[in-house]
C-alpha cells in the first residue's frame, strides 16, 4: 500500500493532560465490552471522559484508534530478557496470561476472534496483533541463537502460534468456567507450556 493510500491520522495530540493514554485505555475496554459491530468513537470518548473532538485530533477513525491501542497495550509484553530462552519464554507466556486478565488483553482476544469470523480483515488493528505476537517470540529466539542456546531456523510463527494458541485456550476455558487464574497458577502453567515447546525448539 502507498504511503497516499494509507488513512491519514488527525494533526496533533489530544490537549487534555492524560488524555491519550485514558482514550487507548477506553478503547481497548469497548472493543472488550462490545467487539467491533458496536465499537464507536462516541462510546470510546464518553468512557474516556473528553470530547469526540479530543478523540479525532489523533486518530480520524476507529481503525486508526485501535491500531495504536493493540501496539501501545503490547509493547510490554515481550519486554524479557532473563539471559536464557527457557526464562524469556517462560516471561512472555506468564505475561500473556496477565494480560488476557485485564481489559486490554480481553479485547485482543476480542480481536482474533472477530476477525477470524470476517469474511475478510476488519481494519489494519487486526493485522497489528499479529505482528506483535511474531516479533516478541522473533526476538527471543535471536537472542537464544546467539547465546548458543537454540538452533538457527527455528521458525517464530511456530513456536508463537505454540505460546499463543495455549495461553488463548486456556484463558477461554477459565473464563467459560467464570474465574481468573492467580498469579501461582499462572507460573505454573507458563512453566509446563514452555517445557513443552522446548522439546520441539532444543529437541
Amino acid at each position: 500500500m502507498s504511503t497516499s493510500q494509507e488513512p491519514r491520522r488527525g494533526r496533533g495530540r489530544p490537549r487534555t493532560p492524560g488524555a491519550e493514554k485514558r482514550i487507548i485505555d477506553a478503547a481497548l475496554e469497548e472493543y472488550g465490552e462490545h467487539g467491533w459491530s458496536g465499537f464507536t468513537m462516541d462510546g470510546v470518548a464518553r468512557r474516556a471522559g473528553v470530547g469526540k473532538s479530543t478523540v479525532y485530533l489523533r486518530w480520524q477513525d476507529k481503525d486508526t484508534l485501535l491500531t495504536d491501542a493493540v501496539g501501545s497495550a503490547s509493547d510490554e509484553l515481550g519486554d524479557v530478557d532473563t539471559g536464557s530462552l527457557r526464562g524469556d519464554l517462560k516471561g512472555l507466556a506468564a505475561n500473556l496470561f496477565r494480560y488476557f486478565r485485564e481489559p486490554a488483553g480481553w479485547a485482543s482476544l476480542r480481536i482474533i476472534i472477530d476477525t477470524a469470523g470476517a469474511p475478510e480483515p476488519l481494519g489494519r488493528f487486526s493485522e497489528a496483533v499479529a505482528d506483535v505476537q511474531v516479533e516478541h517470540v522473533e526476538k527471543i529466539l535471536q537472542r537464544a541463537v546467539q547465546r548458543g542456546e537454540a538452533k538457527d531456523g527455528v521458525s517464530p510463527n511456530a513456536v508463537a502460534e505454540c505460546l499463543y494458541g495455549s495461553v488463548t485456550m486456556q484463558t477461554l476455558g477459565v473464563r467459560l468456567d467464570g474465574g481468573a487464574l492467580e498469579d501461582a497458577q499462572i507460573d505454573e502453567r507458563a512453566a509446563a507450556l514452555v517445557e513443552i515447546v522446548l522439546d520441539g525448539v532444543l529437541g
